[in-house]
Protein backbone atom coordinates (compact mmCIF):
# COMPACT_ATOMS: atom_id res chain seq x y z
CA UNK A 1 0.00 0.00 0.00
CA UNK A 2 3.04 2.23 0.44
CA UNK A 3 4.82 1.63 -2.32
CA UNK A 4 1.59 2.17 -4.61
CA UNK A 5 1.01 5.72 -2.22
CA UNK A 6 4.17 7.24 -3.16
CA UNK A 7 3.54 5.81 -6.75
CA UNK A 8 0.41 7.70 -7.02
CA UNK A 9 2.03 10.68 -5.37
CA UNK A 10 4.78 10.85 -7.91
CA UNK A 11 2.22 10.56 -10.80
CA UNK A 12 0.66 13.40 -9.82
CA UNK A 13 3.16 15.53 -8.65
CA UNK A 14 4.73 14.93 -12.58
CA UNK A 15 1.15 15.80 -14.16
CA UNK A 16 1.24 19.04 -12.41
CA UNK A 17 4.41 19.97 -13.64
CA UNK A 18 3.84 19.09 -17.61
CA UNK A 19 0.35 21.30 -17.05
CA UNK A 20 2.61 23.99 -15.42
CA UNK A 21 5.16 23.65 -18.17
CA UNK A 22 2.77 23.24 -21.33
CA UNK A 23 1.36 26.57 -20.71
CA UNK A 24 4.75 28.02 -20.13
CA UNK A 25 7.01 29.66 -23.10
CA UNK A 26 8.53 26.77 -25.26
CA UNK A 27 12.58 28.08 -23.80
CA UNK A 28 11.32 27.37 -20.11
CA UNK A 29 9.74 24.27 -21.27
CA UNK A 30 12.68 23.05 -23.51
CA UNK A 31 15.35 24.09 -20.81
CA UNK A 32 13.58 22.53 -18.17
CA UNK A 33 13.30 19.02 -19.64
CA UNK A 34 17.45 20.03 -20.65
CA UNK A 35 18.17 20.19 -17.31
CA UNK A 36 16.38 17.03 -15.73
CA UNK A 37 18.02 15.09 -18.68
CA UNK A 38 21.53 15.81 -17.41
CA UNK A 39 20.69 15.98 -13.76
CA UNK A 40 20.01 11.61 -14.24
CA UNK A 41 22.32 10.99 -16.32
CA UNK A 42 24.85 12.47 -14.09
CA UNK A 43 23.30 10.37 -11.20
CA UNK A 44 23.05 7.54 -13.73
CA UNK A 45 26.42 8.01 -14.39
CA UNK A 46 27.90 8.10 -10.37
CA UNK A 47 25.59 5.46 -9.37
CA UNK A 48 27.22 3.08 -12.37
CA UNK A 49 30.75 4.46 -10.80
CA UNK A 50 29.65 3.38 -7.26
CA UNK A 51 28.11 -0.26 -8.56
CA UNK A 52 28.79 -1.50 -11.91
CA UNK A 53 30.85 -4.87 -10.73
CA UNK A 54 34.89 -5.24 -10.84
CA UNK A 55 36.68 -5.87 -13.85
CA UNK A 56 38.96 -8.59 -13.82
CA UNK A 57 42.42 -8.67 -13.77
CA UNK A 58 43.60 -9.49 -17.27
CA UNK A 59 45.08 -13.35 -17.46
CA UNK A 60 48.08 -14.90 -19.62
CA UNK A 61 45.89 -15.23 -22.42
CA UNK A 62 44.40 -11.63 -22.95
CA UNK A 63 46.90 -9.43 -21.57
CA UNK A 64 48.75 -7.00 -23.39
CA UNK A 65 52.43 -8.68 -24.04
CA UNK A 66 54.82 -6.47 -22.20
CA UNK A 67 58.21 -5.25 -23.77
CA UNK A 68 61.30 -6.16 -22.26
CA UNK A 69 61.99 -2.27 -22.01
CA UNK A 70 58.40 -1.74 -20.27
CA UNK A 71 59.35 -4.86 -18.21
CA UNK A 72 62.82 -3.87 -17.49
CA UNK A 73 61.76 -0.23 -16.05
CA UNK A 74 58.84 -1.63 -13.98
CA UNK A 75 61.44 -3.85 -12.40
CA UNK A 76 63.42 -0.19 -11.65
CA UNK A 77 60.20 1.56 -10.16
CA UNK A 78 59.01 -1.20 -8.45
CA UNK A 79 62.67 -2.43 -6.88
CA UNK A 80 63.34 1.34 -5.74
CA UNK A 81 59.67 1.48 -3.86
CA UNK A 82 61.08 -1.51 -2.04
CA UNK A 83 58.84 -4.18 -3.84
CA UNK A 84 60.74 -7.94 -3.55
CA UNK A 85 61.84 -8.11 -7.68
CA UNK A 86 63.44 -11.35 -7.23
CA UNK A 87 60.39 -13.83 -8.20
CA UNK A 88 60.21 -11.85 -11.61
CA UNK A 89 63.47 -11.54 -12.17
CA UNK A 90 64.37 -14.83 -11.44
CA UNK A 91 61.96 -15.86 -14.74
CA UNK A 92 63.95 -13.49 -16.67
CA UNK A 93 67.20 -15.58 -15.74
CA UNK A 94 65.70 -18.49 -16.31
CA UNK A 95 64.60 -17.36 -19.76
CA UNK A 96 68.01 -16.13 -20.35
CA UNK A 97 70.03 -19.20 -19.63
CA UNK A 98 67.88 -21.19 -21.76
CA UNK A 99 67.60 -19.07 -24.41
CA UNK A 100 71.72 -19.22 -24.19
CA UNK A 101 72.33 -22.92 -23.69
CA UNK A 102 70.10 -22.98 -27.31
CA UNK A 103 67.79 -26.18 -26.62
CA UNK A 104 63.76 -26.50 -27.64
CA UNK A 105 62.25 -27.34 -24.64
CA UNK A 106 59.19 -29.55 -25.13
CA UNK A 107 56.52 -30.02 -21.87
CA UNK A 108 54.44 -33.72 -21.75
CA UNK A 109 51.81 -33.23 -19.65
CA UNK A 110 48.88 -35.61 -19.09
CA UNK A 111 46.47 -37.41 -16.77
CA UNK A 112 48.17 -40.42 -14.65
CA UNK A 113 48.00 -43.36 -15.66
CA UNK A 114 47.72 -42.45 -19.54
CA UNK A 115 51.46 -43.61 -19.45
CA UNK A 116 53.28 -39.87 -19.68
CA UNK A 117 56.55 -41.62 -18.25
CA UNK A 118 56.63 -44.62 -20.30
CA UNK A 119 56.16 -42.03 -22.83
CA UNK A 120 59.37 -40.35 -22.17
CA UNK A 121 61.22 -43.37 -21.73
CA UNK A 122 60.40 -44.91 -25.29
CA UNK A 123 61.61 -41.28 -26.64
CA UNK A 124 64.37 -40.89 -24.57
CA UNK A 125 65.68 -44.96 -23.72
CA UNK A 126 68.80 -43.56 -22.38
CA UNK A 127 68.57 -40.53 -21.27
CA UNK A 128 69.46 -39.37 -17.77
CA UNK A 129 67.09 -37.25 -15.41
CA UNK A 130 68.20 -34.32 -13.43
CA UNK A 131 65.57 -32.53 -11.14
CA UNK A 132 64.31 -29.41 -11.54
CA UNK A 133 66.47 -26.97 -9.77
CA UNK A 134 63.69 -25.14 -8.08
CA UNK A 135 62.22 -28.32 -7.25
CA UNK A 136 60.68 -27.27 -3.57
CA UNK A 137 57.65 -29.95 -3.30
CA UNK A 138 57.59 -33.86 -2.68
CA UNK A 139 56.67 -33.80 -6.58
CA UNK A 140 59.84 -33.04 -8.69
CA UNK A 141 59.73 -31.79 -11.91
CA UNK A 142 62.10 -33.35 -14.35
CA UNK A 143 64.44 -32.80 -17.61
CA UNK A 144 65.34 -35.29 -20.18
CA UNK A 145 67.94 -34.45 -23.04
CA UNK A 146 67.53 -35.13 -26.55
CA UNK A 147 68.78 -34.55 -29.62
CA UNK A 148 66.50 -34.77 -32.64
CA UNK A 149 66.93 -36.73 -35.90
CA UNK A 150 67.28 -33.14 -37.30
CA UNK A 151 70.30 -32.31 -35.08
CA UNK A 152 68.06 -29.77 -32.61
CA UNK A 153 68.73 -30.13 -29.09
CA UNK A 154 65.51 -30.67 -26.92
CA UNK A 155 64.59 -30.84 -23.40
CA UNK A 156 61.70 -33.00 -22.78
CA UNK A 157 59.91 -31.74 -19.30
CA UNK A 158 57.91 -34.67 -17.51
CA UNK A 159 55.38 -32.48 -15.67
CA UNK A 160 53.91 -34.07 -12.64
CA UNK A 161 50.07 -34.06 -11.68
CA UNK A 162 47.48 -32.91 -13.53
CA UNK A 163 45.45 -29.85 -12.58
CA UNK A 164 47.21 -27.09 -13.37
CA UNK A 165 45.45 -24.91 -11.10
CA UNK A 166 46.79 -27.05 -8.23
CA UNK A 167 50.53 -26.21 -8.68
CA UNK A 168 51.67 -23.05 -9.95
CA UNK A 169 54.97 -24.80 -10.60
CA UNK A 170 53.37 -27.09 -13.42
CA UNK A 171 51.51 -24.50 -14.88
CA UNK A 172 54.95 -22.41 -15.24
CA UNK A 173 56.93 -25.09 -16.46
CA UNK A 174 53.95 -25.49 -19.49
CA UNK A 175 54.11 -21.84 -20.47
CA UNK A 176 58.54 -21.83 -20.52
CA UNK A 177 58.10 -24.43 -23.03
CA UNK A 178 58.55 -23.87 -26.52
CA UNK A 179 56.06 -26.74 -27.24
CA UNK A 180 53.54 -28.95 -25.08
CA UNK A 181 52.59 -32.49 -25.84
CA UNK A 182 49.58 -33.53 -23.89
CA UNK A 183 48.90 -37.58 -23.64
CA UNK A 184 45.83 -38.94 -23.67
CA UNK A 185 45.03 -42.45 -23.86
CA UNK A 186 41.10 -42.76 -25.47
CA UNK A 187 38.90 -39.87 -25.65
CA UNK A 188 38.97 -36.89 -23.20
CA UNK A 189 37.42 -36.79 -19.79
CA UNK A 190 35.66 -33.55 -18.08
CA UNK A 191 38.71 -32.54 -16.81
CA UNK A 192 41.00 -33.89 -19.16
CA UNK A 193 39.42 -31.59 -21.70
CA UNK A 194 39.36 -28.84 -18.88
CA UNK A 195 43.19 -29.22 -18.58
CA UNK A 196 43.78 -29.07 -22.17
CA UNK A 197 41.47 -25.97 -23.01
CA UNK A 198 43.41 -24.30 -20.40
CA UNK A 199 46.73 -25.30 -21.90
CA UNK A 200 45.55 -23.67 -25.30
CA UNK A 201 45.27 -20.85 -23.71
CA UNK A 202 49.06 -20.64 -23.61
CA UNK A 203 48.48 -19.45 -26.62
CA UNK A 204 52.00 -22.04 -27.89
CA UNK A 205 52.13 -25.11 -30.29
CA UNK A 206 50.21 -28.08 -28.49
CA UNK A 207 50.56 -31.84 -30.00
CA UNK A 208 48.11 -34.28 -28.67
CA UNK A 209 49.49 -37.65 -28.33
CA UNK A 210 46.96 -40.47 -27.98
CA UNK A 211 48.50 -43.50 -26.25
CA UNK A 212 48.10 -47.24 -26.75
CA UNK A 213 46.50 -47.26 -29.61
CA UNK A 214 47.36 -51.10 -30.52
CA UNK A 215 44.47 -51.04 -28.21
CA UNK A 216 41.69 -50.01 -31.04
CA UNK A 217 41.30 -51.49 -34.68
CA UNK A 218 42.39 -48.89 -37.59
CA UNK A 219 38.71 -47.96 -38.22
CA UNK A 220 37.87 -47.73 -34.61
CA UNK A 221 41.54 -45.59 -34.21
CA UNK A 222 40.60 -43.45 -36.93
CA UNK A 223 37.06 -42.57 -35.58
CA UNK A 224 38.52 -41.48 -32.71
CA UNK A 225 41.17 -39.16 -33.97
CA UNK A 226 38.20 -37.74 -35.93
CA UNK A 227 36.20 -37.17 -32.70
CA UNK A 228 39.52 -35.76 -31.12
CA UNK A 229 39.89 -33.13 -33.56
CA UNK A 230 35.98 -32.23 -33.91
CA UNK A 231 35.98 -31.91 -29.54
CA UNK A 232 39.51 -29.90 -29.50
CA UNK A 233 39.66 -27.66 -32.69
CA UNK A 234 43.11 -28.98 -33.27
CA UNK A 235 44.57 -29.89 -36.63
CA UNK A 236 44.96 -33.35 -37.73
CA UNK A 237 48.74 -32.98 -37.93
CA UNK A 238 48.39 -32.31 -34.31
CA UNK A 239 46.78 -35.36 -33.32
CA UNK A 240 49.13 -38.66 -33.22
CA UNK A 241 48.95 -42.05 -32.31
CA UNK A 242 51.30 -43.61 -30.15
CA UNK A 243 52.53 -46.81 -27.93
CA UNK A 244 54.47 -46.24 -25.12
CA UNK A 245 55.28 -49.52 -24.47
CA UNK A 246 55.31 -50.20 -20.69
CA UNK A 247 53.94 -53.72 -19.37
CA UNK A 248 50.33 -55.20 -20.06
CA UNK A 249 48.54 -58.07 -18.79
CA UNK A 250 47.65 -60.79 -20.59
CA UNK A 251 44.81 -63.68 -20.02
CA UNK A 252 45.82 -67.07 -21.21
CA UNK A 253 42.84 -70.24 -21.94
CA UNK A 254 44.78 -73.35 -20.62
CA UNK A 255 43.61 -76.55 -22.41
CA UNK A 256 42.07 -77.57 -19.16
CA UNK A 257 40.12 -74.35 -18.95
CA UNK A 258 41.45 -72.48 -16.77
CA UNK A 259 42.93 -69.34 -16.98
CA UNK A 260 46.35 -67.95 -16.56
CA UNK A 261 47.66 -64.58 -16.28
CA UNK A 262 51.02 -62.95 -17.45
CA UNK A 263 52.54 -59.38 -17.56
CA UNK A 264 54.70 -58.98 -20.78
CA UNK A 265 56.23 -55.91 -22.05
CA UNK A 266 54.31 -53.94 -24.72
CA UNK A 267 55.81 -52.77 -27.44
CA UNK A 268 56.46 -49.15 -28.13
CA UNK A 269 56.12 -47.21 -31.07
CA UNK A 270 56.73 -43.48 -30.69
CA UNK A 271 57.88 -42.18 -34.16
CA UNK A 272 54.80 -40.65 -35.39
CA UNK A 273 55.45 -38.76 -32.26
CA UNK A 274 59.33 -37.88 -33.10
CA UNK A 275 58.03 -37.12 -36.73
CA UNK A 276 55.72 -34.73 -35.58
CA UNK A 277 57.84 -32.91 -33.02
CA UNK A 278 60.72 -33.07 -36.32
CA UNK A 279 58.38 -31.36 -38.03
CA UNK A 280 57.13 -28.53 -35.82
CA UNK A 281 60.82 -28.25 -35.17
CA UNK A 282 61.88 -27.67 -39.11
CA UNK A 283 58.52 -25.37 -39.66
CA UNK A 284 58.41 -23.06 -36.56
CA UNK A 285 60.95 -23.05 -34.76
CA UNK A 286 61.18 -19.10 -34.61
CA UNK A 287 57.51 -19.09 -34.29
CA UNK A 288 58.63 -21.09 -31.50
CA UNK A 289 60.76 -18.96 -29.58
CA UNK A 290 58.73 -15.95 -30.25
CA UNK A 291 56.09 -17.41 -28.61
CA UNK A 292 58.18 -18.46 -25.49
CA UNK A 293 59.81 -15.71 -25.25
CA UNK A 294 56.44 -13.68 -24.93
CA UNK A 295 55.19 -16.10 -22.67
CA UNK A 296 58.21 -15.88 -19.79
CA UNK A 297 57.61 -11.88 -20.26
CA UNK A 298 53.83 -12.17 -19.40
CA UNK A 299 55.05 -14.62 -16.33
CA UNK A 300 57.62 -12.05 -15.45
CA UNK A 301 55.00 -9.55 -15.28
CA UNK A 302 52.55 -11.69 -13.57
CA UNK A 303 55.28 -12.22 -10.85
CA UNK A 304 56.24 -8.60 -10.61
CA UNK A 305 52.25 -7.62 -10.08
CA UNK A 306 51.97 -10.23 -7.42
CA UNK A 307 54.95 -8.90 -5.73
CA UNK A 308 53.53 -5.68 -5.93
CA UNK A 309 50.66 -7.12 -4.81
CA UNK A 310 52.02 -8.22 -1.28
CA UNK A 311 54.13 -5.42 -1.26
CA UNK A 312 50.62 -3.37 -0.72
CA UNK A 313 48.85 -5.12 1.26
CA UNK A 314 51.82 -5.04 3.81
CA UNK A 315 52.04 -1.43 3.38
CA UNK A 316 47.95 -1.30 3.58
CA UNK A 317 48.13 -3.25 7.13
CA UNK A 318 51.26 -0.93 8.82
CA UNK A 319 48.59 2.34 7.53
CA UNK A 320 45.33 1.00 9.14
CA UNK A 321 47.27 -0.14 12.26
CA UNK A 322 48.86 3.47 12.34
CA UNK A 323 45.73 5.29 11.90
CA UNK A 324 43.65 3.02 14.26
CA UNK A 325 46.22 3.77 17.19
CA UNK A 326 45.80 7.25 16.67
CA UNK A 327 42.21 7.11 16.26
CA UNK A 328 42.52 5.72 19.60
CA UNK A 329 44.84 8.55 21.18
CA UNK A 330 42.66 10.97 19.48
CA UNK A 331 39.53 10.00 22.04
CA UNK A 332 41.50 9.47 24.81
CA UNK A 333 43.20 13.36 24.51
CA UNK A 334 39.81 14.83 23.18
CA UNK A 335 38.69 17.41 25.72
CA UNK A 336 35.59 19.21 24.42
CA UNK A 337 32.40 17.69 24.00
CA UNK A 338 32.59 17.23 19.88
CA UNK A 339 36.60 17.61 19.38
CA UNK A 340 36.64 14.13 18.90
CA UNK A 341 34.80 14.00 16.11
CA UNK A 342 36.84 16.48 14.33
CA UNK A 343 40.18 14.86 15.28
CA UNK A 344 38.29 11.13 14.03
CA UNK A 345 37.13 13.12 10.44
CA UNK A 346 40.49 14.19 9.55
CA UNK A 347 42.16 11.00 10.40
CA UNK A 348 39.67 9.10 8.64
CA UNK A 349 40.35 11.44 5.58
CA UNK A 350 44.09 11.24 5.32
CA UNK A 351 43.78 7.74 5.83
CA UNK A 352 42.10 6.58 3.18
CA UNK A 353 43.77 9.27 0.87
CA UNK A 354 46.69 7.35 1.53
CA UNK A 355 45.14 4.22 1.09
CA UNK A 356 44.47 5.14 -2.40
CA UNK A 357 48.33 6.72 -3.02
CA UNK A 358 49.50 3.99 -1.92
CA UNK A 359 47.17 1.33 -4.85
CA UNK A 360 48.11 4.55 -7.47
CA UNK A 361 44.41 5.74 -7.51
CA UNK A 362 43.25 9.23 -7.69
CA UNK A 363 41.70 10.38 -4.08
CA UNK A 364 38.67 11.75 -5.68
CA UNK A 365 37.00 14.49 -2.78
CA UNK A 366 33.92 13.52 -3.80
CA UNK A 367 34.27 9.65 -3.29
CA UNK A 368 36.22 10.04 -0.08
CA UNK A 369 33.44 12.27 1.40
CA UNK A 370 30.70 9.35 0.30
CA UNK A 371 32.68 6.30 1.55
CA UNK A 372 33.13 8.12 5.00
CA UNK A 373 29.32 9.53 4.92
CA UNK A 374 27.81 6.05 4.24
CA UNK A 375 30.03 4.47 6.27
CA UNK A 376 29.22 6.64 9.13
CA UNK A 377 25.46 5.95 8.65
CA UNK A 378 26.60 2.39 9.47
CA UNK A 379 28.23 3.43 12.30
CA UNK A 380 25.39 4.96 13.87
CA UNK A 381 23.42 1.96 13.40
CA UNK A 382 25.89 0.28 15.08
CA UNK A 383 27.11 2.95 18.00
CA UNK A 384 25.16 1.13 21.07
CA UNK A 385 26.60 -2.21 19.94
CA UNK A 386 30.42 -1.28 19.27
CA UNK A 387 30.23 0.52 23.07
CA UNK A 388 28.86 -2.16 24.86
CA UNK A 389 31.41 -4.22 23.58
CA UNK A 390 33.66 -1.92 24.31
CA UNK A 391 33.03 -2.32 27.59
CA UNK A 392 32.52 -5.80 28.22
CA UNK A 393 36.20 -5.91 26.74
CA UNK A 394 37.13 -3.39 29.04
CA UNK A 395 35.57 -5.93 32.03
CA UNK A 396 38.20 -8.14 31.12
CA UNK A 397 41.53 -6.04 32.85
CA UNK A 398 40.51 -5.58 36.47
CA UNK A 399 41.90 -2.76 38.23
CA UNK A 400 40.67 -0.55 35.97
CA UNK A 401 38.16 1.48 38.37
CA UNK A 402 35.29 3.18 36.63
CA UNK A 403 34.87 2.77 33.09
CA UNK A 404 35.71 6.21 31.53
CA UNK A 405 33.85 7.69 28.11
CA UNK A 406 37.27 8.40 26.70
CA UNK A 407 38.46 4.75 26.97
CA UNK A 408 35.62 3.09 26.07
CA UNK A 409 35.54 5.40 22.95
CA UNK A 410 39.09 4.94 22.01
CA UNK A 411 37.84 0.99 21.82
CA UNK A 412 35.25 1.67 19.83
CA UNK A 413 37.22 3.96 17.59
CA UNK A 414 40.30 1.34 17.33
CA UNK A 415 37.62 -1.23 15.71
CA UNK A 416 36.07 1.23 13.65
CA UNK A 417 39.25 2.74 12.06
CA UNK A 418 40.61 -1.16 11.78
CA UNK A 419 37.36 -1.82 9.92
CA UNK A 420 37.15 1.42 7.95
CA UNK A 421 41.01 1.18 6.64
CA UNK A 422 40.72 -2.71 5.59
CA UNK A 423 37.48 -2.26 3.46
CA UNK A 424 39.41 1.15 1.65
CA UNK A 425 41.96 -1.13 0.89
CA UNK A 426 40.26 -4.03 -0.37
CA UNK A 427 38.45 -2.35 -2.31
CA UNK A 428 40.83 -0.25 -4.20
CA UNK A 429 43.06 -4.01 -4.69
CA UNK A 430 39.92 -5.75 -6.15
CA UNK A 431 38.28 -2.68 -7.74
CA UNK A 432 40.87 -0.84 -9.00
CA UNK A 433 39.21 2.57 -7.46
CA UNK A 434 37.37 3.52 -4.51
CA UNK A 435 33.84 2.52 -4.92
CA UNK A 436 31.81 4.04 -2.08
CA UNK A 437 28.85 1.89 -1.75
CA UNK A 438 30.90 -1.25 -2.44
CA UNK A 439 33.44 0.16 -0.09
CA UNK A 440 30.74 0.81 2.77
CA UNK A 441 29.82 -3.01 2.73
CA UNK A 442 32.87 -4.68 3.01
CA UNK A 443 33.47 -1.81 6.09
CA UNK A 444 30.04 -2.98 7.42
CA UNK A 445 31.18 -6.39 7.35
CA UNK A 446 34.58 -5.97 8.42
CA UNK A 447 33.53 -4.09 11.54
CA UNK A 448 30.90 -7.28 12.66
CA UNK A 449 34.09 -9.68 12.24
CA UNK A 450 35.93 -6.98 14.67
CA UNK A 451 32.96 -6.97 16.81
CA UNK A 452 32.32 -10.71 17.38
CA UNK A 453 36.36 -11.74 17.42
CA UNK A 454 38.77 -8.34 17.67
CA UNK A 455 37.48 -5.90 20.49
CA UNK A 456 39.89 -7.87 22.99
CA UNK A 457 42.54 -6.67 21.14
CA UNK A 458 41.52 -3.42 20.54
CA UNK A 459 40.68 -3.09 24.49
CA UNK A 460 44.17 -4.24 25.55
CA UNK A 461 45.44 -1.13 22.86
CA UNK A 462 43.76 1.39 24.67
CA UNK A 463 44.56 0.06 28.50
CA UNK A 464 48.35 0.53 27.22
CA UNK A 465 47.97 3.79 26.03
CA UNK A 466 45.49 5.27 28.24
CA UNK A 467 48.40 4.11 31.15
CA UNK A 468 51.30 5.55 28.84
CA UNK A 469 49.11 8.84 28.92
CA UNK A 470 48.59 9.01 32.64
CA UNK A 471 50.71 6.04 34.62
CA UNK A 472 49.72 6.89 38.21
Amino acid sequence: MVALALLLLVTDTALSVWERLAAAPAWIRYGWIFGVSVVSLGLTALAWRWLRPRTESATSSDAPPPSPESLEQALEDASAAGVDVAPALAELHEQRRRKDGGKIHIAVFGEVSTGKSALVRALLPEADASSDARAGTTVQIRHYDWTADGGDHVVITDLPGFNLDDDARVLAEARRAHLVVFLVDGDLSASQFAQLERLRTLDKPLLLALNKSDRYDAEELDALCRRLAERTGLAPREIVTVRSGGREDVVRMLADGREERETRPREADVEPLRQAIQARLDRNAPLMEQLRDTAVLLLASERLDEARQAHREEKADALVGTYSRRAMIGALAAVAPGSDLVIQGVLATRLVQELCALYDVPAREVEVDEFLKLAGGRVRKLSALTLAIAGNALKAFPGLGTLTGGLLHAVAYGMIFDSLGRAAAQTLATRGDLRPLPAARAFEENLSDVLEQGAGRFARLAVREARERDPA
